[in-house]
């Protein structure tokens, strides 16, 4: 019997009967929808085979898609996205998307916890971008923005999905192509000081600030590696993914205070700091200077972040894509954009290579 989370006529936002597609709302609602149907298209392939019905339809029909392609893992051989195609009975809005791309989060299942976990430890430790399964989002994306000869695509992932929806937009970023992305519960791939409940708060802004001094000190120092990322945040400044977090995922909930303590600290010498080490990983920065050139995804110089004020029941409540088509949802907004740290250069020495 299908779990009720995966029955659209029980779980799924029944209430959107007619999709305004100038309204951000509907907009998040149909792309965590599709999302949710990436997942279930996976658990379908596996009951086809008991002859169960299959679901995932259900979480894409209302909405006048059609699922045109899914993306396999060659190693568990899973389906780990979906590109659908926006085909309406009307003519299409101009701020609706021709085609959709979703990545499905983790599935802690015997069949894919090894394949997901070994990738979930990628975003952990940087070299998602040099995995099979992004090198497939990626050649899908950039497949389709030829074939069909449109930028009109959406992106969008939950978890370890939004990972690689994040990896997969930066990329095609860097082109000076921006592709409108959502993320769900983006994981946050560093351990942040709010889980220590030990600690008092001065204690925990200091550490933060030798944190960001340490990051920003080793950037500096390796010039070569500085000047690389400030030419590619600049390249990806001008690209806003939407991302949705809670504060209850302790997954993605540091996204709020990576965005909030850049923009305190704006104007502040420590910020100038701040805005070297947010484009930084102590990861990926050593990692470049070994040559292997990982991906760190939670690097991000501009989003828009909606924070879901709701209490929910535990972190896996907090951490799942149910949450954002809710009609009770309470979101809070905030716009973030980089700036570039033009007096940094004044203010602090300049290292030879």
């Amino acid at each position: 019997m299908a779990p009720n989370l995966d029955i659209f006529e029980i779980s799924g936002p029944v209430h959107l009967n007619s999709v305004d597609w100038s309204c951000p709302h509907d907009q998040r609602v149909v792309a965590a929808s599709l999302v949710q149907a990436t997942c279930i298209q996976e658990k379908d392939r596996e009951k086809k085979r008991a002859g169960s019905e299959a679901l995932a339809p259900a979480w894409w029909q209302p909405f006048h898609f059609e699922c045109i392609e899914v993306l396999i893992d060659n190693h568990d051989s899973s389906i780990f996205g979906c590109i659908y195609e926006f085909k309406p009975p009307f003519p299409r809005h101009p701020s609706a998307p021709r085609l959709v791309v979703t990545f499905r989060g983790t599935l802690p299942d015997r069949k894919h916890g090894f394949q997901d976990g070994f990738l979930d430890l990628c975003v952990i430790f940087g070299g998602i971008n040099k995995t099979a399964r992004f090198e497939t989002a990626l050649d899908a994306v950039q497949k389709l923005m030829t074939d069909y000869n449109t930028l009109d695509i959406w992106l969008a992932g939950h978890s370890l999905g939004a990972s690689i929806a994040t990896v997969t937009g930066k990329y095609i970023a860097k082109t000076n192509i921006h592709l409108k992305t959502f993320l769900f519960n983006p994981p946050f791939a560093s351990i942040p000081l709010d889980w220590f409940s030990n600690l008092d708060n001065k204690l925990k802004e200091r550490l933060r600030i030798c944190k960001t001094i340490l990051k920003g000190g080793v950037s500096l120092f390796m010039q070569n590696q500085r000047k690389k990322s400030l030419e590619e945040f600049s390249k990806l400044a001008a690209w806003t993914p939407y991302l949705y977090v809670n504060p209850g995922d302790p997954i993605s909930a540091s996204y709020i205070p990576y965005f909030e303590e850049r923009k305190e600290k704006e104007g502040k010498i420590i910020g100038y700091v701040e805005q070297v080490a947010t484009r930084t990983s102590l990861r990926e920065t050593c990692s470049s200077a070994l040559g292997r050139g990982t991906e760190m995804s939670h690097l991000l110089p501009s989003a828009s972040l909606a924070v879901n004020q709701r209490k929910l029941n535990g972190w896996y409540e907090s951490h799942g894509i149910h949450q954002w088509w809710q009609q009770d949802i309470c979101l809070e907004f905030s716009d973030y954009h980089y700036q570039h740290e033009t007096k940094l250069m004044h203010l602090i020495p300049h290292f030879k290579s």
